[in-house]
């Protein structure tokens, strides 16, 4: 088996550390497989295969090919290339809101300097609590 083309990428993104190596061999006459192998960078890869059986090398070259764009295209990188520069967030001038138009609210006072009174606390009515309610005795049991 001759080695005839060989491309190895790289792929970092925060904690994600990943390589994917895509090779072109020629098995016999006129004959060729595209291997490929991926993984964690330093760890065992794993293997595959991109064609079935041997092919013809124009299709084989279009098989590589394919393989090596869709990965770019997914963010990988040709090892030793330097990586794209990413453009920097745009400021916020405004700040976003989490929840509720209460919350925004309650939000907006503290930027003021002057948070809001805590909502007053609503009686509670139930059925049982008539009698109790009338004499301000709060226990369960009776007073």
């Amino acid at each position: 088996m001759k080695l005839v083309k060989q491309t190895r990428l790289v792929f970092t993104s925060g904690r994600s550390d990943k390589v994917y190596e895509v090779d072109l061999c020629e098995v016999g006459a006129n004959r060729f497989v595209v291997n490929f192998r991926y993984g964690k960078r330093g760890a065992t890869l794993k293997d595959g295969s991109k064609t079935v059986a041997p092919v013809a090398r124009g299709e084989a070259e279009r098989t590589f090919d394919k393989l090596v764009r869709s990965k770019l295209d997914a963010g990988y990188l040709e090892e030793g290339s330097a990586p794209a520069a990413r453009p920097a967030p745009a400021a916020r001038t405004t700040p976003p809101s989490r929840g509720s138009p209460r919350r925004a609210a309650i939000a907006g006072g503290f930027a003021r300097g002057r948070p809001r009174a805590p909502p007053r606390a609503r009686g509670r009515s139930s059925a049982r609590s008539g009698a109790r309610a009338s004499s301000g005795c709060a226990r369960p049991s009776p007073c």
